[in-house]
């Protein structure tokens, strides 16, 4: 078993162990077993080896696992491991890294707890559904891990807090700060910086599919008339250029999404967000990317158009 080791004098120090387990053996175990019998200074969490708590989580031999719930069978390549720090962390030594910088810090911005006036109101068992599968979530970071949205922006708040957070909240019936909730989440680095590349999804050990919550926390937001939080109107300008645009013609007039998004009528005015996409726009032209003929209706646009009024409809519903 090999571990990369950070924060020593040698960043990149690799220092190797042989262990005798059992091929049956959790890899948590042998890196337990390496710790207790070779080397006590290993830095490594870990709480409960049973999957619960999401301390233990690391690379094994490349692959972002959570240790305890794989086998030394099935990561063992070449008669080795190596166990690694996983991606988008801070180290603080070997496999150790700031777990409040890379997660809980974001989770507690969504105020994960009930908002109520008074007393909580009786709910029945099926409609806390939803709210349970955000509850199998055990912050094992694997989602943050692979997420591409983190990978170049360490302050977007990720899945782990969308959904354990925010979801967790929003779907709760006894919640009487939906609203706000979206409102605050529509904020920079927020609900809409997420680019739906099912990343989070592929990590997750427990099958929650963070990324189809993030898509399911959207559509709520959006039946409640948050398109985006008060700082981040771009957001909004977006979601209504598009809709508009295959509303009324059956599909997506490309030319005039960005100029929308960045700031032409109706949906607010930015000579600067307008002239800052000049240079992408002239060179789209040039190179046939983008065309200056007139965007004209599809075949069919009408009854596209029905099924927004019907979906527009729903929300009204909602809201009601």
């Amino acid at each position: 078993m090999k571990f990369v080791r950070t924060k020593n004098e040698d960043p990149d120090q690799r220092d190797s162990f042989v262990v005798d387990v059992d091929p049956e053996t959790s890899v948590f175990e042998a890196m337990s077993k390496v710790r207790e019998e070779q080397d006590g200074s290993l830095a490594f969490r870990g709480t409960c080896n049973t999957g619960f708590c999401g301390d233990c989580t690391c690379q094994a031999n490349g692959k972002r696992v959570v240790p305890c719930l794989v086998k030394v069978k099935d990561s063992v390549k070449e008669d080795a491991i190596e166990i690694k720090l996983i991606r988008n962390v801070a180290p603080v030594k070997d496999v150790l890294y700031d777990v409040d910088q890379f997660m809980w810090k974001k989770y507690k911005y969504f105020r994960p707890w009930l908002e109520t006036n008074g007393t909580a109101p009786a709910v029945k068992d099926e409609d806390l559904e939803p709210v349970r599968l955000a509850m199998r979530c055990t912050v094992c970071g694997l989602c943050d891990e692979g997420c591409t949205v983190i990978d170049v922006d360490k302050e977007f708040l990720g899945p782990m807090a969308l959904t354990k957070g925010l979801y967790r909240t929003t779907k709760d019936p006894r919640d009487q700060d939906t609203k706000q909730r979206f409102i605050e989440a529509g904020e920079k680095k927020g609900l809409w910086d997420c680019v739906h590349c099912w990343e989070a999804s592929e990590h997750c050990p427990w099958g929650i599919n963070p990324t189809h919550l993030i898509m399911d926390l959207r559509d709520d937001s959006i039946a409640l008339g948050v398109k985006s939080g008060k700082g981040n109107p771009m957001a909004a300008r977006h979601y209504n250029a598009f809709a508009d645009s295959v509303k009324k013609s059956g599909w997506l007039n490309e030319r005039m999404l960005a100029s929308k998004t960045y700031g032409l009528p109706p949906y607010g005015l930015s000579l600067s967000g307008m002239m800052s996409q000049m240079p992408i726009a002239l060179k789209a032209i040039r190179k046939g990317k983008a065309s200056l003929r007139p965007h004209k209706s599809r075949p069919g646009a009408r009854q596209i158009a029905k099924i927004f009024a019907k979906v527009e409809q729903s929300h009204k519903n909602k809201k009601a």
